[in-house]
Order: C-alpha cells, then sequence, then structure tokens
C-alpha cells in the first residue's frame, strides 16, 4: 500500500511539473512529444495529468491574489516543491494563461473582458467603449484631462465632446487624441493599430499624424508606419464577428486568436511568428483558424489538454 501511495505522489508531482513546462512559455516541440509519451506509459499517468489540470481550474480563482509580482514560471519551482508547491505558487498564472482566471493586469484594471467576451461600457464623459475579448483598460479622469491606457486587447472608443478636456489614450509606446469622433485601437505581437472611424483625430509615436476617417496607422517602439485607407465600416470588423487579416505576422494573428478562445496557442520559434496570414475567420468559430493555419502556411499544430495549442513548422 506504501508503495502504491509512493507511485501516486510521484506522478501527481510529474505531472505538476509538465503543468510548469507547458506554460512557461519556453515550450518545445520536443516537450510535447515526450508529454505525449508520458501520458501514454500508463493508465495512472493520463489521471494524473487531468487531475493536475483540474487542480489548476478548481483552485485558480481562490489564489489568483498569490505572489502578484511573478510574472511566469520556473521548472525549478515545480521539481523542487512538488505539486501542492506549484499550485499554492502558480495557479493564477496558470489561470490566466489557460484564459480561465483573470490576469493580475485585469484585476486592477477599472474595465476587463474575459476571452471570447465582448462589453460596451460608459465612461464618466458619457464617451463609450466598445471592448473585444482579451482587453484590459484603465482611465483617470482630471478636471484638465481624459486619460485612458488599453493595455492589451482592442476597443472603439466614442468621444464625447469636451472642449476644456482632451481625450487621450495610450497603447504602449503611442498617444492617439480625440475630440468628438471615434476610432479604433487593437494591439498587435509587436505594433499597435489605430484606425479613425469618424471625426479627426491625432496619433503620436516619436512623431505626429493626424487621421480622418477611413485612416489608418500602426506604429512600433521606434515610431509611426505609412498611412492606410479603408472604408470605416471595414474597421474594427471583430464588432461584425469577424477576425480580418491582411498580410498580418502569424504572432498577431495567434494573440487575436487566444483573445477569443480558452487556452492557449503557442509558436514553436520566433522564424514561424513572423510568417504572413491573409484570411477572414468567424469568431465563433475560432479553432477553424488553427485548421487552416495548418492548411495554408504548411505548419503542424500539437493539441494539448486545457485548449493548449503548438504551432511549429511541418
Amino acid at each position: 500500500m506504501d508503495d502504491e501511495v509512493k507511485r501516486g505522489s510521484n506522478l501527481t508531482q510529474e505531472a505538476a511539473e509538465w503543468i510548469a513546462i507547458l506554460t512557461s512559455g519556453d515550450a518545445t516541440t520536443d516537450d510535447a512529444e515526450r508529454l505525449r509519451a508520458w501520458r501514454s506509459m500508463s493508465p495512472g499517468h493520463e489521471q494524473a495529468f487531468a487531475e493536475a489540470a483540474r487542480l489548476w481550474k478548481t483552485m485558480g480563482p481562490a489564489l489568483t491574489q498569490k505572489n502578484p509580482e511573478r510574472t511566469g514560471l520556473s521548472r525549478r519551482v515545480f521539481i523542487g516543491g512538488g505539486a501542492i508547491a506549484a499550485s499554492a505558487v502558480g495557479t493564477a498564472f496558470v489561470g490566466s494563461f489557460l484564459g480561465i482566471t483573470p490576469s493580475y493586469s485585469a484585476l486592477a484594471a477599472d474595465f476587463a473582458t474575459a476571452r471570447g467576451e465582448q462589453k460596451t461600457v460608459v465612461l464618466a464623459d458619457g464617451s463609450t467603449v466598445d471592448m473585444d475579448g482579451g482587453s484590459i483598460l484603465s482611465w483617470d479622469f482630471t478636471s484638465h484631462m481624459r486619460a485612458l491606457t488599453l493595455s492589451d486587447g482592442a476597443a472603439v472608443f466614442h468621444v464625447k465632446a469636451d472642449t476644456q478636456r482632451p481625450f487621450r489614450l495610450t497603447a504602449r509606446s503611442g498617444i492617439t487624441t480625440a475630440q468628438a469622433a471615434s476610432f479604433a485601437v487593437e494591439h498587435g505581437s509587436e505594433e499597435v493599430s489605430v484606425e479613425c472611424l469618424s471625426g479627426q483625430i491625432e496619433v503620436e509615436c516619436r512623431g505626429k499624424m493626424l487621421l480622418e476617417a477611413g485612416q489608418s496607422v500602426r506604429y512600433l517602439e521606434t515610431g509611426l508606419g505609412d498611412m492606410d485607407q479603408d472604408e470605416p465600416q471595414n474597421m474594427a470588423p471583430w464588432r461584425r464577428g469577424l477576425l480580418v487579416f491582411r498580410n498580418k505576422p502569424l504572432a498577431s494573428v495567434v494573440m487575436d486568436i487566444n483573445r477569443h478562445r480558452r487556452g492557449n496557442v503557442v509558436i514553436a520559434s520566433s522564424t514561424l511568428g513572423q510568417r504572413r496570414v491573409s484570411g477572414v475567420f468567424h469568431l465563433s468559430r475560432p479553432n477553424e483558424i488553427i485548421d487552416q493555419l495548418e492548411a495554408t502556411l504548411n505548419v503542424s499544430a500539437t493539441r494539448l489538454p486545457a485548449g493548449i495549442v503548438i504551432l511549429r513548422f511541418h
């Protein structure tokens, strides 16, 4: 009996180590193959892994306040501390990674949406914001300024006129200023896109650019890109239940996918993340996007428990 208990304890710890590996940000295709082999060793291995995955899900809400300074998990913690220590230290991060619990940034924000959730919020000045899934928004209104920060995700801002207080939206290294206008902002893997739906806005990032309805620009840390032109009704397509990619890097596409489904899609290499993607997909069927990526980019998708998918070169 003691031997059976010991074997069960070892499997529990090993399963926790696998969860740590998968959510470390350093998982490789070799890791995926080794996990597949480990799970197939016996029914006990498969059961231990399933129990570990359930542990993250059930304990997440109760432990989201633990270790707010942690942004990742190390394999050493799990190997040395076992399953109980692993769940106590890392549940909040893993829950956020899998789309089960809010991230620490979302908990601290004024408004946040879960993966796949869209909602409209009304600000103190009467302006409204349409938020896409996985978005995080904070605001600070004073008698002189309406300051907001979109720290993740995508949103459309419908700005109410106030000549005494400019409306300034910060997203990464850029600031968008508006008066009586509507505009969309979206975070990509490295860039931020800003689209003007109506009125006029100013986008600033190591330079300034005025945009009118139908015009858009992307910016990086290094500054503004070129202005693009489109019909305003085609902008922010997620409001119509669509994801539209035009020559977009795979890394940014994956960010969009992860904002609309539970689990996480992980790209196995930075080189693969630079592959360009074009297409139109339905938000209600995010997993179909993964199938299309396999077919059009010559990549393979390794599907793991809890909605984790690893993309790698075929």
